[in-house]
């Protein structure tokens, strides 16, 4: 009876062992190839996502990435847990770019999550992700006028709900809890003389304009003569602001373009950083693998990404185009919402709760 007890203990203990194992690989499946979550870290792309969203990462849209680094610990992105300095992943053995076939192809106005394109320390998978607005497909040229945003196809509309940056004049401090009441997270006082600049959507726009002790209440601008360094791509011959911005031309795969030492710095980083080019720049002469050239054929397509908060938003504006590679997936879905310094009682947005994102 003992021994009977005994194997029939160790039998359900097998059988929950593999249980839980096909559970373990079931979820790492749909993980790796077609559902992944993702929390908003920040304030960029308010009001269409905001920051405390659990959103789902649609994989199956353009199709599935395939790992990079197969040598990784499942669910455990660049780090080990309470490590900052210890790599959850091997890059001994690296695999080239490759996507399953996907029901759809990447449109001006998607959603999308990406790695980010600058942090080459790590593997392509297993750089931060950021999630932007594409507006911008290879072969476009782009401009942004005013915040305005213009491709070959036309304008790309503001977001409904979008905010822009708006300067305010205050006779006294506007409350901190009316800013959280609005999920306002952004910006603040610019003087103490009650000067704000702050992020509003036209809805907040109208409600700013019944206070009474508001008095000012106008679109923030830039000059077009403004040129701010830490914008793409960071060189005096491209003398670009958030507000103005290019002409500039995507790079698609295929496209050749001629190049000069002016146009190079605007592809520099591309065919660096991502066509795995060593590029020098010689008085009037371009070097691409030590050899001269006079014009160049992209091997990948890229996108430009912009925030839907275009005022407060570190994009592509700021640090270039992003490669086809990088791209993760289509943002589908806002699974539930939490606020973080909001009471207890008032931290979950029940409203936002499956939530479609457009």
């Amino acid at each position: 009876m003992k021994k009977l007890g005994l194997k029939k203990a160790k039998k359900q203990g097998t059988e929950w062992l593999k249980a839980i194992g096909y559970a373990f690989l079931i979820t790492w499946f749909i993980r790796l190839f077609l559902i992944q979550g993702f929390f908003i870290p920040s304030a960029s792309m308010e009001q269409t996502l905001l920051t405390g969203d659990f959103i789902f990462i649609n994989k199956l849209a353009y199709g599935s990435r395939l790992p990079f680094t197969p040598l990784s610990i499942p669910f455990v992105h660049q780090y080990f847990p309470m490590s900052d300095a210890t790599p959850a992943y091997l890059d001994w053995i690296t695999l080239p770019y490759w996507r399953l076939p996907g029901y759809s192809s990447i449109k001006a106005g998607d959603v999308l999550v990406f790695n980010y394109p600058l942090e080459t320390e790590h593997p392509i998978d297993k750089r931060t992700y950021f999630i932007k607005r594409c507006v911008g497909l290879p072969s476009d040229s782009l401009t942004v006028n005013e915040k305005d945003v213009k491709t070959s196809n036309g304008l790309i509309e503001w977001p409904v709900k979008a905010q822009k940056m708006y300067y305010i004049k205050a006779n006294k401090l506007i409350p901190k809890e009316l800013l959280d009441s609005l999920n306002i997270t952004e910006g603040g006082l610019i003087s103490n003389t009650f000067d704000y600049n702050l992020p509003l959507s036209d809805d907040q726009v109208d409600f700013f304009h019944k206070i009474p002790y508001l008095h000012t209440i106008v679109p923030a601008k830039s000059s077009p003569l403004d040129w701010k360094e830490y914008i793409f791509p960071h060189h005096p011959k491209f003398p670009f602001n958030e507000q103005y911005f290019g002409p500039i031309l995507i790079p698609a795969k295929g496209l050749t373009i001629a190049l000069n030492d002016s146009i190079i710095w605007l592809y520099k980083s591309c065919i660096e950083n991502h066509e795995r080019k060593k590029v020098d720049v010689v008085g009037q002469s371009i070097y691409i693998d030590e050899q001269e050239v006079k014009e160049y054929t992209f091997e990948n397509n890229y996108y430009f990404m912009m925030g839907d908060n275009r005022d407060y938003s570190n994009d592509s504006r700021t640090w270039g185009f992003v490669p086809e590679s990088h791209i993760v997936g289509r943002a589908s879905v806002v699974f539930f919402s939490t606020q973080h310094a909001a009471k207890w009682t008032q931290k979950i947005r029940w409203n936002r709760i499956f939530k479609f994102i457009n």
